[in-house]
């Protein structure tokens, strides 16, 4: 069960995502959410990076920041992601 999350350079809303991310979690490849989940994050620094990205997962019609779920459901606004995040324990 992994939740995936992607985020790009210079987007502000990424930024709002990033400031809530507990980093701990983040870099903690043993470290499980509420409902057992595994976080990943995927970070481009390039537009082409990006699109490259989200297509190689099958999400070419979604922008970042994007929050792919390990049940299935795709979150985009930054506020929706970040409920999310502190409802799993992933935020600081």
């Amino acid at each position: 069960m992994v939740d995936r999350l992607f985020l790009s350079k210079d987007c502000p809303d990424c930024a709002i995502v990033r400031a809530e991310l507990n980093m701990s979690a983040v870099m903690d490849d043993d470290f499980r959410g509420t409902d057992g989940q595994e976080l990943m994050v995927f970070s481009a620094l390039s537009n082409a990076a990006t699109r490259e990205l989200l297509n190689t997962f099958g999400l070419r019609d979604e922008v970042t920041p994007f929050l792919k779920t390990h049940d299935g459901h795709g979150l985009q606004k930054a506020k929706n992601i970040v409920r999310y995040l502190r409802e799993s324990g992933m935020s600081v």
